[in-house]
């Protein structure tokens, strides 16, 4: 009747004696079950105990049963070396009189379906990983299955003679995760891929060719991989495990685990591959615009010379011109003509002012500035340009505390606010220079009878050839001021409550 069974059964006495043991028992530890009953209790644990994972608890656990000889149980029981996963069963065996006589076990080996049940809980773990770099994905999938069967695991990707190791899985402080790769022909996986099919070497050390691999040599002697292809149908590389465990059978279930796992990765290494090629035109793309961009630069730096060159040659022409009909005209006259001329040489110091502003200095001075001093060397600067400009000075500037700054570039500021008003009012007006003392800082205001600004021009005022409107110039001046007003610590900004013309308000702390 036991021999009928396929499930393996165990019977003994109530004083843990074995009695009878069928063929399948013998088959799910490694033993001979007729010897089983002729040995003591002791003799055969001993014979077993190597196969259990906790010899302790183990022993602890059939003291209990064999203690309560009534008492039942089912559970799962693995056994190791090699790995099985039992459904294990005891209950009391009673004769025909009701007596407690014994106690009965069944081990059923559930090896496969516990493999299968897992495979597919691992399969859909790892379905879930999602990342948006394809490296954490190979990566993490790579090291799950490195768990899942305690194992080494190698995402490898073929390169000539090479085998490069893209992902590999297994403890962290395994000398692996610093191996770059290894030589083809030292690698089981030249046998995989030579067969362009999932192969397993359960020992390579009965194989004349695989025991002269590198891992061989290194005492893993089990191997399972499955090729990975390219969307083409071309072979790129394998994934693999190998570990020392050859006493452990690997199967098709294996096979076609790792399979289905090479596909997903196959498609993540092909991903990584169209992602470095995307980086790689964007790259070069990047640098034929930054080519685009030196000589679009290159073409503006050559426009704006040629610009400024134009309209200072032009105010310097209309200044020649105007010196030599002075000249021309008091010729009879030396004084009368050297009265005549000082105001268009002041012209040419208003130009020189202004050129000055827009360069960058190389280090502007931080030392106490009166500016009722600099206003009042502008004014006498540009007085000449007032009276020719029929232009009418109001000035409403109050005793000034000192601010701190560069003298000099002060000068250039205002000389620009006032160049600029002045340029505003083609037709005459009247220039308004005021100030005013506020706690910590001063304002000085600049105010034309002019056009304004019109508000599409506002956004743009202070920024390089941003205008107000007026055709003279390119555009630096007021971003010249705003530079200056900022190396000193202060600001400038268009008065908006200003009703007529424009008004510009500098604003700068107190020394």
């Amino acid at each position: 009747m036991l021999a009928s069974v396929d499930v393996g059964v165990f019977l003994t006495g109530l004083d843990h004696q074995a009695l009878a043991a069928n063929g399948a028992f013998g088959a799910v530890w490694g033993v001979d079950p007729a010897q089983i009953v002729s040995l003591g209790v002791e003799e055969v644990r001993a014979l077993v105990v190597h196969r259990v994972p906790d010899p302790e608890s183990w022993r602890r656990n059939l003291d209990e049963l064999y203690g309560n000889p009534t008492r039942t149980q089912t559970d799962r029981f693995e056994l190791k070396n090699p790995y099985r996963a039992i459904l294990r069963k005891t209950s009391p065996v009673y004769n025909r009189d009701g007596d407690l006589v014994g106690r009965l076990w069944t081990f059923e080996d559930v090896t496969v379906d516990d493999k299968r049940r897992r495979m597919r809980e691992a399969l859909y773990e790892m379905s879930l990983v999602l990342d948006p770099d394809p490296s954490v994905v190979y990566e993490s999938v790579t090291q799950k299955v490195a768990d899942f069967y305690g194992s080494l695991s190698f995402l490898s990707i073929r390169s000539d003679d090479f085998m490069e190791f893209w992902a590999v899985g297994g403890p962290p402080n395994h000398p692996a995760h610093t191996m770059p790769g290894n030589e083809l022909r030292e690698s089981y996986c030249q046998f995989c891929l030579r067969n362009s099919k999932p192969t397993i070497i359960q020992n390579a050390l009965n194989d004349p060719e695989a025991r002269e691999a590198l891992p061989a040599r290194h005492g893993i002697t089990r191997y399972a991989g499955a090729p990975l292809k390219a969307p083409d149908g071309r072979t790129i590389g394998t994934f693999c495990i190998m570990d020392d465990r050859s006493d452990e059978p690997l199967d098709s279930e294996d096979l076609g685990f790792l399979t289905l796992i090479g596909v997903r990765l196959g498609a993540e290494v092909e991903r990584m591959r169209r992602l470095r090629d995307l980086e790689r035109d964007l790259s070069a793309t990047s640098e034929e615009l930054e080519l685009v961009r030196e000589r679009a630069i290159e073409s503006e730096k050559l426009a704006l010379v040629g610009t400024m060159s134009a309209s200072i040659a032009h105010d310097i022409r209309n200044i020649v011109s105007a010196l030599n009909l002075e000249i021309d005209m008091g010729a009879g006259s030396p004084a009368e003509t050297l009265r005549a001329v000082r105001p268009h040489l002041d012209r040419f110091k208003v130009l020189s002012h202004r050129l000055l502003s827009y360069a960058k200095p190389s280090g502007s001075a931080k030392e106490p500035v009166d500016l009722a001093e600099t206003l009042d060397r502008v004014i006498s600067l540009l007085r000449g340009q007032l009276s020719l400009s029929h232009i009418e000075l109001r000035l409403a500037v109050p005793p000034l505390p000192r601010v701190t700054g560069d003298s000099v570039r002060m000068e250039h500021l205002f000389v620009n606010l006032t160049l600029n008003a002045i340029q505003a009012m083609p037709k005459g007006g009247e220039l308004r220079i005021d100030g005013a003392v506020h706690k910590g800082f001063i304002e000085i205001g600049v105010a034309d009878t002019g056009s304004g600004v019109s508000p599409e021009k506002v956004g743009e005022l202070f920024t390089p050839f941003g205008s107000s409107g007026k055709r003279e110039g390119v555009g630096l001046g007021l971003y010249s001021c705003r530079r200056i007003a900022e190396e000193a610590g202060g600001s400038i900004r268009l008065d908006s409550d200003h009703r007529s013309g424009a008004r510009f308000v500098v604003r700068l702390p107190i020394s």
